[in-house]
């Protein structure tokens, strides 16, 4: 009798250090697991990190542009601004409208892509050459005579002579502080994005083709 309590005590002896041991091997393979777990999802969030804008030293977009919904930004409180120059250029995927400006403050804008637009004010309607206009509404603006400012004197639609995606552009006047400017577009369905530089001050349109 005391011969088999010797080995039913050896046995349980056996188990519990079997037990052990297999809670030992689960235990280390459990941390490295949990390790590299950790691992891959820090590896995942640098990852999807977003890539810095496209841009030259002064700010300007080099990335065709993506948007297609009306947009808009505010102008700042002090905004007194003529416009005193009208551009067009061509750029890889997209046609780039700048305004540029002197005065006072930075420039807010207002956007929406129509079909047929008039004139603020006295409602007259306006022909603009092309399928649909981009109508730019410039907040922050003033006459002349109130910012000193020699206004923009050039041809007035501006026309480009290979026309991409934008036909003309055109200064429809200020009226109770909002400059209307129309860009004649080839087609109504487009993507484009607006914004301010510095240096001088400018309102960059950029539409894609």
């Amino acid at each position: 009798m005391t011969h088999y309590r010797s080995r039913r005590t050896l046995a349980l002896s056996s188990v519990a250090a079997a037990a052990l041991a297999l809670a030992s091997c689960t235990n280390s393979d459990t941390e490295p697991t949990a390790s590299a777990t950790s691992i891959t999802v820090e590896s995942t969030a640098s990852a999807v990190a977003p890539a810095p804008l496209a841009a030259t030293a002064d700010g300007t977009r080099t990335d065709a542009p993506t948007a297609q919904e009306g947009q808009r930004g505010d102008a700042s409180a002090d905004a007194a601004l003529t416009i005193t120059d009208m551009r067009i250029g061509h750029h890889d995927g997209f046609d780039r409208v700048v305004y540029q400006f002197d005065g006072t403050g930075t420039p807010g804008w207002r956007t929406e892509v129509v079909g047929t637009v008039v004139q603020q004010g006295s409602g007259n309607p306006i022909a603009v050459a092309g399928q649909g206009i981009l109508q730019v509404l410039i907040d922050g603006s003033a006459m002349p005579f109130t910012t000193g400012v020699e206004p923009y004197a050039g041809p007035n639609p501006l026309e480009i002579e290979k026309p991409g995606i934008v036909t003309e552009v055109r200064d429809a006047g200020v009226f109770e502080g909002t400059a209307q400017t129309l860009i004649g577009l080839t087609t109504r369905g487009v993507s484009y994005r607006v914004y301010t530089l510095e240096g001088p001050t400018r309102l960059v349109v950029d539409v894609a083709r």
